[in-house]
Parts: C-alpha cells; structure tokens; sequence
C-alpha cells in the first residue's frame, strides 16, 4: 500500500507491507495520491499520481527495500493505470493541469525510456488496468462516468473492445484471477459521482455477471496476492471518507 490520502486528505508518502501482518515498509520518496502501480519482472513500479495538487512525473521502483528513481513519464498525470506486460510498462490514461491525457506511454526498463504509443480511444482519468491475454486493458473512467472496456495488442499496438461493463464506474479496481483468466472489476463510483458502486463484475466466456461487493469503496486498485485478488483501503463515502478495510476474492 503506497501513498493516498491520509486521513487529513493530504497526500501521504506513508507506505505499509502484508505478509502475515501489516508493517510499515520505506516511505514513499515524495507525497502521493492518484499514483498506479504494477510489477513487471519481479519488480513493483510506481507511476505518476498528485503531489498535494499538481500532476507529476515521478517513476520509482523498488529494489531491496528501497526506492529507486528511474527515467520519468513524458506527460505528468495522476488518476491513471499502470500495467506490466511483455517485459513493458504501460501508463494510460489520467489527467493534469491540462486536461486528459489523450498519449499512452511504454516504459522499456532495459533502456530506461519511455515512448508515446498510440492514444487512448477515449481519454479519460480515474480509470482501471489490468493485462488479459496478452492484451493491455482499461476500464471504467470519467468524465463523465464510462462503462467501456479498451484493450490495446502489444504486438500490434492497435484498440480494440471488449463488452462494456454492467455498470458505469470510475475509480475501481481491476484485475485478473484464477486459472481460466476472469477479469473482475469492482467498486467505483456513479455516473453522478454522488453513489458509491456496490458491486463487482465478473466477465466470464466474453459475458459479465454482477454480485455484490463486500465493502463498497472507490478509489482502489485490486492486486493480485496468494492466487485472490486484494482490494485495501479507499473511501467508503462518494466524495472522501478513508478506510482501513482490506478485502479479497478469488
């Protein structure tokens, strides 16, 4: 668990590890909320976010228990996904000062780069990623409120789409699980940005079913630890309210 808000709503560079129990782990180098994270070969990367407001840039992996800073995105945003696949990362969607960011990008760490890769479809922030089939995928995102699903081919680097969501959601969480690859995305918030989302969708032999969420929060990413898919911390409330439920499903 890295960053976020803090009870305060400040950003908070505070950084907390499960094994058997939660522990502190080495702070954050900076404050952060809206960052994404993703591990790729072994190693967890974490991208971009809001310093107590403005966009940034920021790279950092972590390596042996300590951060190390690498080659920073081109375009700051926060509010976006980070997805490892095929030796690559890939930073998609989010927004700053300016708006959306309409470029994805595609991180290389054995050239420390970053390039621009063909843009988001429909830009939009507070989106969810994950990686299905060799496919690079987002869903949910605002504004206002979305239900699609784009998925991008690494090899090709062309959009395509799966089924739209049963619901519009922005701020879920998104992941992959089990051994037939089932996409679960859960949480959010309404099209309104008024009602939390109470459910988690399933998408199973290209078709979603819905089932409700054990602690409805917004502002999650789900990670997968122990063969089940973790959701932990959030709000519980629309608008801001802080919470220290950690759930899972498989």
């Amino acid at each position: 668990m890295i960053g976020g808000f803090d009870s305060g709503r400040h950003s908070s560079s505070s950084v907390f590890v499960l094994t058997d129990a939660w522990a502190t782990g080495p702070s954050y180098p900076l404050p952060i909320d809206h960052a994404a994270a993703a591990v790729l070969d072994g190693r967890l990367y974490v991208a971009g976010g809001f310093s107590n407001g403005p966009a940034q840039g920021a790279v950092y992996a972590l390596d042996q228990g300590a951060w190390h800073q690498v080659a920073s995105l081109h375009h700051s945003r926060g509010a976006l996904a980070l997805v490892g696949l095929t030796r690559k990362l890939y930073a998609i969607g989010g927004n700053s000062a300016g708006g959306n960011v309409a470029p994805i990008e595609v991180y290389d760490p054995a050239a420390d780069a970053w390039t621009d890769g063909p843009d988001l479809p429909s830009p939009r922030n507070h989106l969810a990623g994950f990686g299905y089939e060799g496919l690079v995928c987002v869903t949910g995102g605002r504004s206002p409120n979305t239900a699609r699903v784009d998925c991008l081919s690494a090899a090709r680097e062309t959009w395509s789409r799966l089924p739209d969501l049963p619901f519009a959601t922005s701020g879920a969480g998104a992941g992959v699980v089990g051994v037939d690859d089932e996409i679960v995305v859960a949480g959010g918030e309404d099209p309104n940005e008024s009602l939390l989302v109470t459910q988690v969708a399933r998408m199973r032999g290209n078709a979603w079913s819905q089932e409700p969420m054990l602690v409805p929060r917004h502002g999650v990413q789900l990670a997968l630890y122990r063969d089940r898919l973790w959701a932990c911390g959030g709000a519980t409330a629309p608008a801001y309210q802080a919470s220290t439920a950690c759930t899972s499903l498989a």
